[in-house]
């Protein structure tokens, strides 16, 4: 779920746009769910209900993340879906 109202960052690297990835504990998260993507300023960050997720098992998530990112193994499209023709 992207935040609308978020401004993407400018600037690419070999046409990829900036992008890392972050989680952060929050008390609780609308919808019954306990973890909730959203994007800020080109920053994909999961927010994560407290006592569901370790400490430990975030931070390795982090790291495992950014590097399927950074590596270009995923990419983020920030171009709408095309419509077929």
């Amino acid at each position: 779920m992207a935040d609308e109202d978020t401004p993407r960052e400018a600037g690419t690297q070999d046409g990829i746009p900036p992008l890392e990835v972050d989680m952060e504990f929050v008390d609780s998260i609308p919808g019954e769910r306990v973890v909730m993507p959203l994007e800020r300023r080109g920053k994909w960050v999961w927010l994560v209900e407290k006592g569901h997720v370790s400490p430990e098992a975030m931070q390795q998530m982090v790291q495992d993340l950014n590097h399927v990112v950074r590596s270009g193994l995923w990419r983020q499209n920030w171009q709408p879906p095309q419509a077929d023709s």
